[in-house]
C-alpha cells in the first residue's frame, strides 16, 4: 500500500484513541459506564446499533461466506431486519420502562425468574460476548494482516489491544461516541468501496456475465444455492434470532433517554440494514469475479488492497477496522458490566458502591480481552464461529425472555430449567457433538426443547409462590 493509506489507518487508531481518553474524564461512577446515565439520544443510539451490527461477520465473514456457499446469505440475512423492527415495535420500549434498575439481560431474567434465572442467563451472556468479540479479534488480525503483511495472530493483537484501551477507559460512553464516529467512515468506505470494484469489472452487467461464464459460481448465483429448505431455514433462523436480544443490545435499549428514542433508532435501522446489505451484496460478487481463488476469510481485504486506489485504500481499511472495532468494544463492555453487575454486585458483594463497581468493570474488561484473544487462537475461523454461537444464544435464552417481556405472567420456576434444557440440547445436537442428526438444525432441537420445558414447568408450577433463589429479584 502506499504511505498515505498507512498514515490514513496511523490516524484512524489516534482519533478512536482520543475519544476514549475523552469519555474516561466524563465517566465518574457505574452508572456511566454501564449505561451512559441513561442518556443517549436517538441518532447516537441508531450509530451504535448501526456500528455493532456492522462488524466483522457482516463484512468479512459475509463475503467469506458467498465465496464458499453463494448468495443464498443474503436472503437468509432478512432475518437481521425482520428481527429488528420487531425489537423496535414490541421490545425496546419494554426494556427502557423496566425501570433504571435494569442495566443488564440478567436484570431482566433477575426480575422474571430470581437469582437462578439471572445466574444462569449471566454465564451464557457472558460467553456469548467472549465468542463474540473473539470473532471481532480474528477480523480486525485479518484486515491488519492484509494491510501489512503481519502475521494473523500479531496483527489481531494490536488493533484488539487499541480496542480494549478506549473501552476501558471510557466504558459504553467511549463505545457510543466511537461508534457515531465509526458508522459514517462505515457507510462511506463500504460504500465507495463496492461502487469502485463493480466500475474497474466495467460494470454490473460485465460483472455478472463473469460469474456466470465461471462453471464454479453456477451453484453460488442460485438463491438457495443447490440448499434444501430444511438447512436453509437453520441458517435464516440463526439470522432472525442469533442476535435477537443480544446483551450489548438489551444494555443500550436501557441507556436512551427515552423508549422513544430506542424505538425510534431500531425502526430506522431495519431500513438502514437493506441498503448495507445490497453494497456488501455488490462487494461479494466482484471479489468472486476478480479473485475467484482467493482465500475466503482474505477476500474482502485482498479486494480492497489490490483494486483501490492510493488514499481510498487507507479509508476503506479504516472502515473495515471501524466496523469491527465497534463491535468488538460493544461485546468487551457488555460482558465486563455483565460480570460487574450480574455476579460480582449480586452474589460476591451486594454493598458495594457505585466507585467500586467502575473499577470492578474495568478491571473485568481487560480479563475478558485477554479470554477472547484465548478464543481468536483457538477458533480460527470468522464466520463458522458466528452462526455457532447464533444457534447456541436462542436455544438458551430467548424463549424465557420474550414470555417475560411481552406475557409477564410465567411461572418463575420455569426459567432456569428451560435455559439448562435449550442450551444443552443444541449443544449436544450440533456441529460439536452430534453433528446435527437427520439434517435438523441444532437452533431448531435447542429452541423447541426450552419452549417445552418453559410450558411444562409452567403448567406444574404457575400457582405456587416463588421463594428462595425464584423470588424475583429487582434491586
Amino acid at each position: 500500500m502506499h504511505s498515505i493509506d498507512y498514515i490514513i489507518i496511523a490516524a484512524y487508531f489516534v482519533l478512536v484513541t482520543y475519544l476514549g481518553y475523552y469519555a474516561m474524564k466524563r465517566v465518574s461512577n457505574f452508572d456511566d459506564y454501564a449505561v451512559a446515565g441513561r442518556s443517549l439520544p436517538m441518532p447516537v443510539f441508531f450509530a451504535a446499533i448501526a456500528a455493532t451490527l456492522c462488524g466483522g461477520g457482516a463484512t468479512i465473514g459475509r463475503i467469506s461466506f458467498m465465496h464458499t456457499t453463494g448468495i443464498i446469505v443474503f436472503f437468509a440475512l432478512s432475518g437481521v431486519v425482520i428481527n429488528q423492527i420487531f425489537s423496535g415495535l414490541y421490545i425496546s420500549e419494554r426494556v427502557h420502562n423496566a425501570g433504571k434498575h435494569i442495566y443488564s439481560l440478567g436484570d431482566l431474567y433477575g426480575l422474571y425468574y430470581g437469582r437462578s434465572g439471572r445466574f444462569l442467563s449471566s454465564i451464557f451472556a457472558f460467553l456469548f460476548c467472549v465468542g463474540g468479540f473473539g470473532v471481532q479479534i480474528l477480523a480486525m488480525g485479518s484486515i491488519l494482516q492484509t494491510a501489512t503483511g503481519i502475521s494473523l495472530i500479531p496483527a489481531a493483537l494490536i488493533a484488539s489491544l487499541v480496542t480494549l484501551m478506549y473501552t476501558w477507559w471510557g466504558g459504553i460512553l467511549a463505545v457510543t461516541l466511537t461508534d457515531a464516529v465509526q458508522y459514517v467512515i462505515i457507510i462511506i468506505g463500504v460504500t465507495l468501496c463496492g461502487y469502485l470494484a463493480i466500475d474497474h469489472l466495467g460494470g454490473f452487467d460485465a460483472m455478472m456475465n463473469i460469474l456466470y461464464a465461471n462453471p464454479r459460481f453456477a451453484t453460488n448465483l442460485q438463491p438457495l444455492a443447490g440448499w434444501g429448505i430444511v438447512r436453509f431455514l437453520g441458517l435464516f433462523f440463526s439470522f432472525l434470532l442469533g442476535e435477537f436480544c443480544a446483551p450489548y443490545f438489551i444494555q443500550r435499549y436501557a441507556s436512551t433517554k427515552s423508549a422513544k428514542d430506542s424505538k425510534s433508532g431500531l425502526l430506522i435501522f431495519g431500513v438502514h440494514w437493506v441498503f448495507f446489505m445490497a453494497t456488501t451484496a455488490a462487494i461479494g460478487l466482484a471479489s468472486m469475479a476478480i479473485q475467484p481463488d482467493v482465500k475466503p476469510d482474505l477476500a474482502f481485504t485482498n479486494l480492497i488492497r489490490d483494486i483501490l486506489p492510493a488514499g481510498i485504500t487507507g479509508l476503506v481499511f479504516g472502515a473495515l477496522l471501524a466496523a469491527v472495532m465497534s463491535t468488538g468494544a460493544a461485546m468487551i463492555n457488555t460482558a465486563s458490566v455483565i460480570y460487574t453487575r450480574d455476579i460480582y454486585n449480586k452474589f460476591i458483594r451486594p454493598e458495594a458502591t457505585q466507585s467500586e463497581l467502575l473499577h470492578q468493570s474495568r478491571m473485568s474488561t481487560l480479563v475478558v480481552g485477554g479470554i477472547s484473544i484465548g478464543v481468536a487462537i483457538l477458533f480460527q475461523d470468522v464466520f463458522g464461529l458466528m452462526i455457532y454461537m447464533f444457534k447456541l444464544w436462542p436455544s438458551a435464552i430467548l424463549p424465557p425472555l420474550l414470555c417475560g417481556l411481552l406475557w409477564g405472567r410465567i411461572s418463575p420456576y420455569a426459567g432456569a430449567p428451560a435455559v439448562i434444557a435449550g442450551g444443552l440440547s443444541c449443544f449436544i445436537w450440533g456441529d460439536k457433538v452430534l453433528g446435527e442428526p437427520f439434517g435438523i438444525p441444532a437452533n431448531f432441537v435447542g429452541i423447541g426443547l426450552n419452549c417445552l420445558t418453559l410450558f411444562l414447568v409452567h403448567q406444574a408450577m404457575k400457582n405456587r409462590r416463588p421463594e428462595g433463589v425464584f423470588a424475583p429479584d429487582v434491586n
